[in-house]
C-alpha cells in the first residue's frame, strides 16, 4: 500500500491551517473596526550563523531584569513580566499600539545547539539571544565511564 495521499484541491491543507491560525492569533476585533491595535507578542528575528543561532526579540520599554530565559526538554522559553507605569489622572491614552510588558515565546532547539552556553543581552530595546552550536566533537563523541 502506498503512502500517497490524494488531494483533489491542489493545495496543502496544513499550510492553510497554519495561515488561518496565524491570522486568528494576530487579529483583534479592534483591528477590524479601526480602534487601537494592541500588539502584545514581540516580533523575533532569527539568524543562523556558522557557529551559533541568534534570536533578536523586539521588546522596547523593558529592563534586562524583566526577562526570564530557560531551557527545558529542548525548548527555549523567553518571557517578560513588568508593570506598566502609572499615568497621571489627567492623561488620556489616545492610542496604544504595543505593550510587551508580559509575554512568553517558546522556541524548539535541536540537538545541534549547546543549551548550556546560551547568552543574552538587552540593548536598545532588543533582547539578543545567542545559542552556540555544538562542535563536531560534542555531537559525535560521548565518554562513558566504566563502573
Amino acid at each position: 500500500m502506498s503512502n500517497y495521499k490524494f488531494n483533489t484541491f491542489g493545495f496543502n491543507f496544513d499550510d492553510l491551517g497554519k495561515a488561518v491560525d496565524d491570522f486568528m492569533h494576530n487579529i483583534k476585533v479592534n483591528d477590524i473596526f479601526g480602534a487601537d491595535a494592541s500588539h502584545t507578542i514581540p516580533a523575533v528575528n532569527s539568524f543562523e550563523y556558522p557557529t551559533y543561532l541568534e534570536l533578536q526579540v523586539a521588546a522596547p520599554g523593558l529592563k534586562k531584569e524583566d526577562f526570564e530565559l530557560h531551557v527545558e526538554n529542548d525548548t527555549l522559553t523567553i518571557s517578560a513580566r513588568a508593570t506598566d507605569k502609572e499615568l497621571p489622572e489627567d492623561v488620556n491614552v489616545r492610542r496604544k499600539e504595543f505593550n510587551y510588558l508580559n509575554f512568553k515565546r517558546t522556541f524548539s532547539l535541536t540537538d545541534k545547539f549547546d543549551h548550556h552556553k546560551i547568552k543574552a543581552k538587552y540593548e536598545a530595546g532588543v533582547l539578543i539571544v545567542s545559542i552556540p552550536k555544538k562542535s563536531e566533537e560534542q555531537k559525535t563523541k560521548i565518554k562513558v565511564d566504566v563502573l
